[in-house]
């Protein structure tokens, strides 16, 4: 499992350069959707994020019900927590590199 303590460390560390991450938020702000992202990858071995998402979103807002972020905005520190344990990334967006009337 990954040193809790250490992931903390990186997203505090990191958290700003994030594409997700509102200015006027902080890291404390998000620290509950890293944790669930970096939690999760350990607590579903061997499954697809796109798999288990829906659990981590119930996850999020049963453990974190006061959280300062609602699930819509979690979702992406989620999802970078989980790839960065996982190294995988992000889906790409579907319509990025698509040509149409070829």
């Amino acid at each position: 499992m990954a040193d809790i303590t250490k992931e903390e460390s990186y997203w505090r560390e990191h958290h700003t350069k994030q594409p997700y991450a509102k200015k006027e938020l902080s890291y404390d702000d998000y620290a509950a959707a890293y944790r669930t992202g970096y939690e999760g990858f350990h607590n579903y071995p061997g499954k697809a994020y796109e798999e288990i998402e829906d659990d981590l979103a119930l996850n999020y807002q049963r453990t974190n019900a006061g959280a300062a972020l609602p699930w819509d905005h979690a979702r992406h520190a989620v999802r970078a927590a989980w790839a960065k344990l996982s190294q995988d990334v992000a889906p790409r967006d579907p319509d990025r590199g698509i040509r149409g009337g070829i």
